[in-house]
C-alpha cells in the first residue's frame, strides 16, 4: 500500500481483486483527505428518505429525497473547511446536489433525489479525497406531509327497516329503503344484502325526494333506478376490502401502492393498507379508509379512535 504524502496510517474498508501474475504488485493509493458518510435521522427517528410535500407522483413513481452528511478531514484528523465536493451517483436518472462547501467542521450536506427504487451508489470524484462508496437502497419512504385520515362505508341492508320488495335484476326480496333510500345503495353506490351479496346502483331514479326536515329521503322514481348484482365492491384500481383498502389522491399516492398509517405520535397504528380507490373529495394529503358495510363498520372505526389529523404515512411499495 502506498500513501500519498504519508503522515499517518488509516484503515479503509472496501473490496478489491488482486491479479494472478506471480511476484506482481498491487498498488492501492490513499488520498490525502478522508471522507466519511452519514445519513442523519429524519423527523420520525429513522434514516428512511422523505417524500416532499410539493412532489407529485410521476408515471406511478414517488420522489425519494434523502439528505446525507459528508465530513472531510485530513489524515491527521483536521477538518477540511471551505471545500466544494463533487459527488456522483452510478445511476443516470438520480439527482445529486451538494448544498454548499464544507463548514468549519468539514461537513457538507448532500441531497440525493430519485424516482427509481432499488440500489444506488454514491462516489466522490475529487482525486485528493478517499471515500468508500456509499451504497443506498431506495424502497420505503415517509411522506413529509401529515395526512388527514377519514373513513367510508358501503350500505348495509341490516341498517334498513322498510318493507321487503322485489326489483328486476336482483334476486330475492330486499328492504325498500336499502334499495332506494338515502341511507342505502343509491347514496353509497354499493351495498351488502342480508345474505352478504353485493348490490350496485347503476344510475336512474329521478333524484331525491326530501323528508320533512328537508334531507334526502328516497328516490323520486324508484322504478327507474337501475340496480345490479356484482361480485365485489369495486374501487377505481381494484376491489375494495374492509380494513385493507383506502381511497387516495393518485397524484400523491400511486395506484395500488401499499402504505403504513399511524397517528402523529405513533401511539395508534392503523397499519398497512392498499391504495385501491379514489374519491371526489380526496385531494392532497387525505386518505379515506374503507371500513366495510354500514353502521357496524362506522362504530368499529369510531371505537378504534376515529378520524386522524396530521397522521404519519409511510410508502412501502
Amino acid at each position: 500500500m502506498r500513501m500519498r504524502d504519508a503522515i499517518n496510517y488509516v484503515t479503509v474498508h472496501d473490496t478489491a481483486c488482486t491479479n494472478e501474475i506471480p511476484n506482481s504488485c498491487v498498488v492501492v493509493e490513499i488520498a490525502a483527505n478522508i471522507l466519511a458518510w452519514e445519513i442523519p435521522d429524519n423527523k420520525y427517528g429513522d434514516k428512511l428518505p422523505m417524500i416532499p410535500s410539493t412532489a407529485h407522483v410521476q408515471r406511478g413513481k414517488i420522489l425519494y429525497h434523502l439528505p446525507i452528511r459528508a465530513t472531510v478531514k485530513s489524515r491527521g484528523g483536521v477538518p477540511l473547511s471551505g471545500r466544494s465536493l463533487v459527488v456522483k451517483s452510478n445511476r443516470s436518472n438520480d439527482t445529486v446536489r451538494v448544498l454548499g462547501a464544507t463548514d468549519s467542521n468539514g461537513c457538507a450536506t448532500i441531497v440525493l433525489e430519485s424516482r427509481e427504487p432499488g440500489g444506488a451508489m454514491l462516489t466522490v470524484a475529487d482525486e485528493d479525497i478517499t471515500a468508500a462508496p456509499l451504497r443506498i437502497t431506495l424502497k420505503e419512504a415517509w411522506y413529509e406531509a401529515g395526512f388527514h385520515i377519514t373513513h367510508y362505508i358501503i350500505a348495509d341492508e341490516r341498517d334498513a327497516h322498510g318493507p321487503m320488495v322485489r326489483v328486476p335484476g336482483i334476486s330475492g326480496s330486499h328492504r325498500q329503503d336499502f334499495l332506494f333510500g338515502a341511507g342505502g345503495v343509491p347514496m353509497q353506490g354499493t351495498g351488502e344484502t342480508l345474505d352478504h351479496r353485493i348490490i350496485r346502483w347503476d344510475g336512474g331514479g329521478g333524484g331525491w325526494r326530501s323528508n320533512a326536515a328537508g334531507h334526502p329521503d328516497i328516490l323520486n322514481n324508484p322504478a327507474d333506478a337501475r340496480l345490479s348484482e356484482t361480485d365485489a365492491a369495486h374501487g377505481r384500481f381494484a376491489d375494495v376490502v374492509a380494513n385493507r383498502s383506502i381511497a387516495v389522491d393518485p397524484a400523491v399516492i400511486p395506484a395500488r401502492a401499499r402504505v403504513y398509517i399511524a397517528s402523529s405520535d405513533g401511539s395508534r397504528v392503523v397499519g398497512e393498507r392498499s391504495a385501491d380507490d379514489t374519491g371526489g373529495g380526496i385531494r392532497g394529503a387525505h386518505i379515506d379508509h374503507f371500513s366495510g358495510p354500514g353502521s357496524a363498520a362506522t362504530r368499529a372505526w369510531q371505537a378504534s379512535g376515529g378520524d386522524l389529523q396530521n397522521a404519519r404515512v409511510k410508502f412501502l411499495a
